[in-house]
């Protein structure tokens, strides 16, 4: 069953491997069999070993049946890269045998006798045959090689251990091989093409017994072995730290004085707020507003750069009086970084949530959104995760505050790029305004999610103190102010 259905109380095995138990809801059922294909690669053997070692440091024992994939020497100087690998559990925890002569031999029933051979005299935890296709491969009679894999799934079934079989499966194998028939499960990895790069996918195809994640998840491979990153999704429910429907809220203030005058006292806690505008409008600047303001009340933040470094934010505020100066040494501002060249955005926003609940943190800026769409794998994906990410933040009790780069420098643009205005509560927008042969900037609340928002076009400058809004609409006797070029009320539009 997938994630719709009630998953059945099974034991479970630990993967160990960040992320995937997340995906199998819990990880894999004990004494089952699963299939765990992909291309050449992809991940296979990696996953399989970093399961093993895993099991090895809980005091269980497996072991690792080699066919054609990789002989021993060659595995075990290969995987010495990744952290996971501790020479000291060989023999004794993870026991590698190599299958390969038998099966050049062209006798796959003499190898799997071998397998149950051993796995009787040593009775594992974990089984993986490594690759079990390869007996397909070098069979010269198919329909004895299919009885075989039968009975032998039989035997699997008495050993009481968990089993994995690895092989380069194609898609069209699923239906013809006996393996995929008899398996309980059924895990895909594979990769994709994103612009001149590749993405590493994983996709659980069945899993019996089991609440699964179903879909495609990401994963990276580094030098802790796999990673893997649960597809983002919105919760299912309300959480538990959203306040009852009605219920009064103390606003919180943006540190701008007249910016709160505009949405009538402040914003509403663990709500999301998108300031949009165009380059050099000040949305950054309003950020650190935001999350100074919280740290002076005790609120912890943090930021998530995309354009800037941490150095480059610090020596921002260090020219405001708002400067950051003994913030970050209390635990109440925190920075983090991540280049937008290459970024997988599930892993970023995995990253967000997983900060977030780490640091405690209350309050949030994401700077930006547009950098952040460059890691999305489609536009729809990217509005989805956006989604995901307020709703989540909002049931973790945090407020969002995200900034968003319109191209626009002058005139009305477009309300939000990639159309994310849906997946915020509250939109300020800046803007530039020719005034006299000079660029002014000016603000305005575009949406308020349950608060009555002024909608004025208010003038904002940038000065020592840092940003400020003027507390009268400068631009009454104006219009057009939203094209960028205003004239006065009474006269015709150039």
């Amino acid at each position: 069953m997938s994630g719709d259905g009630q998953a059945l109380r099974l034991e479970r095995v630990s993967t160990g491997v960040e992320g995937l138990d997340q995906v199998l809801g819990g990880g894999i059922p004990a004494k089952s069999i699963t299939v765990v294909s992909g291309e050449p690669g992809s991940g296979k053997t990696v996953l399989a070993l970093q399961m093993l070692f895993h099991a090895a440091r809980q005091g269980k024992r497996s072991l690792y049946f080699t066919t054609l994939s990789e002989p021993s020497l060659k595995l075990v100087r290969h995987m010495q890269g990744f952290r996971f690998f501790d020479p000291r559990l060989l023999d004794e925890k993870v026991r590698i045998v190599d299958l390969g002569s038998r099966l050049r031999a062209h006798d796959p029933a003499a190898a799997l006798a071998t397998v149950v051979e051993r796995v009787e005299e040593s009775e594992p935890d974990l089984v993986v045959i490594d690759s079990f296709k390869a007996l397909h491969d070098l069979s010269r009679e198919p329909e004895r090689e299919r009885t075989l894999t039968y009975d032998f799934a039989v035997q699997m079934a008495s050993w009481g251990a968990t089993t994995l079989l690895v092989g380069e499966y194609a898609a069209a194998d699923a239906g013809q091989l006996p393996e995929f028939a008899i398996a309980d499960g059924i895990v895909r990895l594979g990769t994709a093409p994103q612009d001149l790069n590749r993405i590493r996918e994983l996709e659980i195809q069945k899993l019996r017994g089991s609440a699964f994640v179903p879909g495609v998840h990401l994963f990276e491979i580094g030098g802790d072995g796999i990673s893997f990153f649960p597809r983002v999704s919105s919760p299912a429910a309300p959480a538990a730290a959203e306040p009852p429907p009605g219920a009064q809220r103390a606003l919180l203030s943006t540190g701008v004085a007249q910016l709160d005058a505009l949405f009538h006292g402040g914003i509403p806690p663990a709500s999301s707020t998108t300031v949009m505008g165009g380059t050099g409008t000040g949305k950054t600047l309003l950020g650190l507003h935001f999350l100074v303001e919280g740290a002076r009340r005790g609120e912890p933040g943090v930021l998530f750069t995309l354009e800037e470094t941490p150095d480059q934010l610090r020596d921002i505020a260090s020219k405001f009086p708002f400067g950051f100066a003994g913030l970050e040494e209390q635990g109440l501002v925190h920075l983090r970084y991540a280049p937008p060249i290459e970024l997988s955005t599930d892993r970023f926003l995995h990253e967000v949530r997983r900060e977030v609940e780490r640091l405690g943190a209350r309050r949030v800026v994401i700077d930006s959104l547009t950098s952040l769409a460059l890691g999305a794998v489609s536009e729809r994906r990217y509005r989805e995760l956006v989604y995901a990410l307020a709703k989540h933040l909002r049931g973790a009790g945090a407020t969002l505050v995200m900034t968003l780069e319109i191209t626009e420098l002058l005139g009305t643009g477009q309300l939000s790029g990639h159309g994310v205005s849906f997946a915020s509560d509250n939109v300020v927008q800046l803007r530039y305004v020719e005034l006299g042969g000079r660029l002014d900037r000016a603000v305005s609340g575009i949406k308020a999610r349950g608060v009555d928002v002024n909608t004025e076009v208010r003038g904002m400058t940038i000065g020592p103190g840092g940003v400020d809004v003027s507390e009268r609409a400068p631009f009454k006797e104006l219009r057009g102010v939203l094209t960028g070029i205003p004239v006065a009320a009474g006269k015709p539009t150039p």
